[in-house]
Parts: C-alpha cells; sequence; structure tokens
C-alpha cells in the first residue's frame, strides 16, 4: 500500500498542506465507545476549541447521513479523517490518496469509507478528497482511547492547524 510517510507532526502538516487547494472540509468518522476508534470525533473537538477556517464534520459512524450538509458546504478539498489497521505502530498517521484505501482496515463502519467517497464525488469529479489514518491499538467497547493514539491525537490536531494556517 502506497501512502505518504508524515510520522513527524511538521512532515504530517507539510504533506497536509500541500494537498489542500481551496475550502476544506474535515470529515472524521469514528465510535467515540470503541476505544481508538473514537479518534476522528475527538479530533473535531480539538479543531473546534482551537479554531480553525476548514469547515468540521463529526459524523460519527454513519458518514452517509452528512453527504447533504458536506456537499452544501460547497468545499474543493474535502479530508476524510478515521482510525484504521494500517500495519503500523499505535498512533502513527499516514496519508493516502482515495485509490489507495482499498487495503486499508477502518475498524468498525460499515459501509466502507470509499462508497461514502465515491458518493462525494458523484457529479464534482474535480472535488479534491484524500484520507489521514491514524493506526489504532484497541477497539474495544468501553476502552478509553490508547496513551498512544491520544498523542498521535495531539500531533494530528497541532499539523491541522499548522498546515491550515
Amino acid at each position: 500500500m502506497k501512502s505518504s510517510d508524515a510520522s513527524s507532526p511538521s512532515g504530517l502538516a507539510s504533506e497536509i498542506k500541500s494537498r489542500i487547494r481551496g475550502k476544506v472540509a474535515i470529515i472524521a468518522v469514528g465510535n467515540i465507545m470503541r476505544g481508538d476508534d473514537g479518534l476522528g470525533p475527538k479530533l473535531i473537538e480539538l479543531l473546534k476549541e482551537k479554531g480553525t477556517r476548514a469547515r468540521l464534520f463529526d459524523c460519527g459512524t454513519a458518514p452517509e447521513n452528512y453527504i447533504f450538509p458536506i456537499l452544501s458546504a460547497a468545499c474543493d478539498t474535502i479530508i476524510f479523517v478515521d482510525a484504521a489497521d494500517l500495519a503500523l505502530a499505535p498512533g502513527e498517521a499516514r496519508v493516502f490518496d482515495v485509490e489507495k484505501i482499498a487495503n486499508v482496515g477502518f475498524s468498525t463502519h460499515n459501509p466502507s469509507p470509499r462508497l461514502f467517497i465515491d458518493l462525494l464525488k458523484t457529479g464534482k469529479e474535480d472535488l479534491n478528497i484524500f484520507v489521514v489514518s491514524v493506526q489504532a491499538k484497541t477497539t474495544t467497547l468501553g476502552a478509553p482511547l490508547s496513551d498512544e493514539v491520544l498523542r498521535g491525537l495531539k500531533a494530528l490536531a497541532e499539523a491541522f492547524i499548522e498546515a491550515l494556517a
């Protein structure tokens, strides 16, 4: 699986910034009741606290329910964020092209994020969409975010703030 190695916050910020064009929406998915799978919603919380020029969408476990609000935001770039099984150390983040996510194991979401992304692109083939994923450690029901993913979450929030400045 080819992805960008953006293991440091500044490397991640640089990678994200290089892919952004125009108005930005950050779409985060995840289940806060399943440990590290709650990374996406927690990221949106952090970004709202810090303030950013991006439109922020916490889609929970049902991103398909947000298709029309996301499209109504009329953004040029959509960044899809989720915890996943990337075969990396817990908390490490990677940036992927949409075409490269077929082999990424997204933890608790059905249908596939790819279907959701394809729906967003219907009639908007020039929409710039990419994925930022963080390696989960545990997605056990009732578990909190692991320390590793919590550190990765904070670094990811910093990277987004830097990239969108």
